[in-house]
C-alpha cells in the first residue's frame, strides 16, 4: 500500500511539474504571480487557477479506504504561498469543495474538505515572510509539513467512526507529509526556475536590441530624413541579427533596405502597402508566414516576414521589418528582439526630433538676443558716425566698414560654432564704433595667442563686452579680454573695472529667474549650459562700483 500512495503522489508531482512549466509562459500569470500588488479581480482568478490544480489532484489522486491519498495540498497551499491570503482562501474553499461535493457522504468528505481550506489559509499567512526572500524552501516545506499534519488531526476529530479514522492516517499520514511538503517545494521551484530562465532569454534578446540601437545610434540622430544614415542603420542590423534581409521605411515608401533587392520582388510593393497600413492602423508587430505570403507569391523568397512600428508621440512614422529565408521554432524570441528594437528606435528617432526642436530653439533665442541688441546699438552707432560725418569722413568711413562687418557677422546665425579669432573679430568690430563713441573713455586689451584656435559658440562673447560698456561705464571703463588654455578645458575670461553687477542680479541668474531685460547674460549662461554637459554656464565674480570679472570655461 506505501509503494502504491508513493507512486501516485510522484506521478501526480510529476504532473504538477508540467503544470508549473507551462504557467510561467502564460502573460497574466507572469504578470500576476510574480508582482507585489495584485488586483481583486487578479486575485480571484489567481485563486480560481491554483484551486483547479487541487482538484485535479484530486482525480489523480488514489483511493485508500474510502478516502482519497492526493497531492491536493500542493495546488492550495502554493496558491496561498505565491498570492496571499485571499489567493489561498479561495484556492481551499474551492478545492475543498469540490472534494466535499463529489463524496457527500464519504468516510472523510467534511474533514478533507475543512482541511484543504485550512491548508490555503495558512499558505495566505506565510506569503509576506516568502516575500522576503529568507530561507524560502526550508520555510514551504516546514509550513507544508504543519498543514499536513493538520489535515490528519482534522480527519481524527472529524472523520468517523474514530477507528476507522486513526487506521487510515497510519496509512497516508508519512507519505503524504514527506512527499506532498517535497512536492509543494518542487512545484514552486519549478514555477520560479521557468520564469528565471524566460527573463533571461527576454534580457538576452533585450540586450542584443539594446547593443544594436547603441551602434545605429550615431546614423538614428540624423532621423528618417537622411537617407544615407537610414541605409548604413539597416546594414548594421543586417550583419548583427540572424535574419536574411532588413528594411526601414516611412509611412510612404521603403527608404533603405538591405540583404535582398527588395524593389526588385514582384509583389512586395503591394505586399508592403497593406502591412504599412496595418501597423499604422494598430501600431502592433505584423507577422507574416508563408500563408500570407503567398498571394504576394513572396513564400519562395522568405518563410517569415516581422514588421514592427516606430511610433513617436502616438504617431507612427514609420516601419522596421526582419526577413528570414528559413523557418524558426522559436518564434517569441524573434518577436521579444523586434519588439525591443522597434522600441529603441522610435525612442532615439523621438531624441532626434526633440534635439532638433532644441537647436531651432537655440536658434530662436540667439535671433531673439540679436533682435534686442541691434536696434539701440544701430541708434547709437548712427549717431556715433553722423557726427563723424563732417569733421572727420575717414573716420566714418572706416566705422562704417565696421558696422558692416558687426552687423554681417551678427546676422550670420547658420553657424552653431566659429573659430576663437573669429568670435575676437566680431567683438573688435563692435568695439571699434563703441571707442569712437567713448573715444578714451573706453580702454580695451585682448590677450588671445595667434596660434589658438578652438571652437566657440557664435555670438557668446559680445553680449558680456555691451553688457560691461552698457551697465558699467563710470568715467572711464577698461575692459579685458583674455583666452587661457588649459589642460582639459579653455577659458574665456571677459574683466572690468566699472560699476559691477549686483548680488541679487547673479542670484537671480543662477536659479533662472533673471529680468527680461538681461537677457544678454542670461542668453549666453544657458547657452553654455545646453552646448556642453555639465557646464557651469557663466562664472561671475564682482564687486560693486570696484570689477567684475566673468569666467567661461570651453571643454576641448
Amino acid at each position: 500500500m506505501f509503494n502504491e500512495i508513493f507512486g501516485n503522489i510522484i506521478n501526480n508531482i510529476a504532473i504538477l511539474m508540467v503544470i508549473a512549466y507551462i504557467l510561467p509562459r502564460l502573460k497574466f500569470f507572469r504578470k500576476t504571480v510574480f508582482e507585489h500588488e495584485k488586483t481583486l479581480k487578479e486575485k480571484i482568478i489567481l485563486g480560481l487557477i491554483f484551486g483547479s490544480i487541487g482538484i485535479l489532484a484530486t482525480h489523480t489522486g488514489i483511493r485508500i479506504q474510502g478516502a482519497i491519498a492526493n497531492t491536493r495540498v500542493i495546488g492550495v497551499i502554493a496558491g496561498g504561498f505565491l498570492g496571499g491570503p485571499m489567493v489561498g482562501f479561495i484556492a481551499g474553499a474551492l478545492a475543498g469543495s469540490h472534494r466535499y461535493l463529489i463524496d457527500i457522504n464519504g468516510f472523510t468528505g467534511l474533514a478533507c474538505a475543512i482541511s484543504t481550506l485550512a491548508e490555503g489559509i495558512l499558505g495566505g499567512m506565510m506569503y509576506k515572510r516568502l516575500r522576503a526572500g529568507k530561507h524560502r524552501y526550508p520555510t514551504i516545506f516546514l509550513t507544508t509539513v504543519v498543514a499536513e499534519m493538520l489535515q490528519m488531526i482534522i480527519i481524527l476529530i472529524v472523520a468517523k467512526p474514530y477507528a476507522d479514522a486513526l487506521a487510515l492516517v497510519e496509512i497516508i499520514a508519512v507519505p503524504m507529509i514527506v512527499m506532498n511538503s517535497i512536492g509543494v517545494v518542487v512545484f514552486i521551484e519549478g514555477l520560479y526556475t521557468v520564469q528565471k530562465n524566460l527573463d533571461q532569454t527576454s534580457a538576452y534578446h533585450l540586450k542584443r536590441a539594446f547593443d544594436l540601437a547603441e551602434m545605429c545610434l550615431p546614423y538614428l540622430r540624423k532621423g528618417l530624413d537622411d537617407e544615407k544614415s537610414v541605409q548604413k542603420t539597416v546594414r548594421l542590423i543586417l550583419a548583427n541579427s540572424d535574419v536574411n534581409a532588413v528594411f526601414i521605411s516611412n509611412t510612404e515608401r521603403v527608404i533603405a533596405d538591405a540583404g535582398e533587392h527588395l524593389d526588385k520582388m514582384k509583389g512586395f510593393k503591394a505586399l508592403f502597402d497593406k502591412s504599412l497600413k496595418h501597423c499604422i492602423a494598430t501600431k502592433d508587430i505584423l507577422i507574416l508566414h508563408e500563408k500570407e505570403l503567398r498571394p504576394y507569391r513572396m513564400e519562395s523568397h522568405f518563410k517569415r516576414i516581422m514588421i514592427a512600428p516606430l511610433v513617436k508621440n502616438g504617431v507612427t512614422m514609420g516601419t522596421i521589418g526582419l526577413l528570414d529565408r528559413k523557418f524558426k521554432e522559436k518564434l517569441e524570441t524573434d518577436i521579444e528582439f523586434i519588439q525591443g528594437l522597434a522600441s529603441l528606435f522610435s525612442t532615439q528617432l523621438a531624441l532626434a526630433e526633440i534635439d532638433y526642436q532644441r537647436k531651432l530653439l537655440e536658434q530662436a533665442e540667439l535671433k531673439a538676443l540679436q533682435y534686442q541688441i541691434n536696434p539701440h546699438f544701430l541708434f547709437n552707432a548712427l549717431n556715433t558716425i553722423s557726427a563723424y560725418c563732417r569733421e572727420n569722413p575717414e573716420r566714418a568711413r572706416s566705422l562704417l566698414l565696421a558696422m558692416s562687418s558687426y552687423f554681417r557677422n551678427t546676422l550670420s546665425t547658420h553657424k552653431d560654432k566659429v573659430d576663437i579669432h573669429e568670435e575676437i573679430e566680431h567683438v573688435l568690430s563692435y568695439l571699434e564704433i563703441e571707442k569712437a563713441r567713448f573715444e578714451d573713455r573706453l580702454g580695451v586689451v585682448i590677450d588671445v595667442s595667434p596660434n589658438l584656435h578652438f571652437q566657440v559658440p557664435n555670438f557668446i562673447i559680445q553680449p558680456l563686452v555691451e553688457n560691461a560698456i552698457k551697465h558699467g561705464m563710470k568715467n572711464r571703463l577698461n575692459i579685458a579680454i583674455r583666452v587661457v588654455e588649459l589642460k582639459k578645458t579653455y577659458q574665456v575670461i571677459v574683466e572690468d573695472d566699472g560699476n559691477g553687477i549686483d548680488a541679487e542680479i547673479i542670484a537671480k541668474l543662477y536659479e533662472n529667474r533673471h529680468d527680461q531685460d538681461k537677457i544678454g547674460l542670461a542668453n549666453t549662461h544657458h547657452r553654455l549650459q545646453r552646448l556642453y554637459p555639465n557646464n557651469k554656464g557663466l562664472l561671475i565674480e564682482s564687486v560693486p562700483f570696484e570689477h567684475t570679472r566673468i569666467l567661461m570655461e570651453i571643454p576641448k
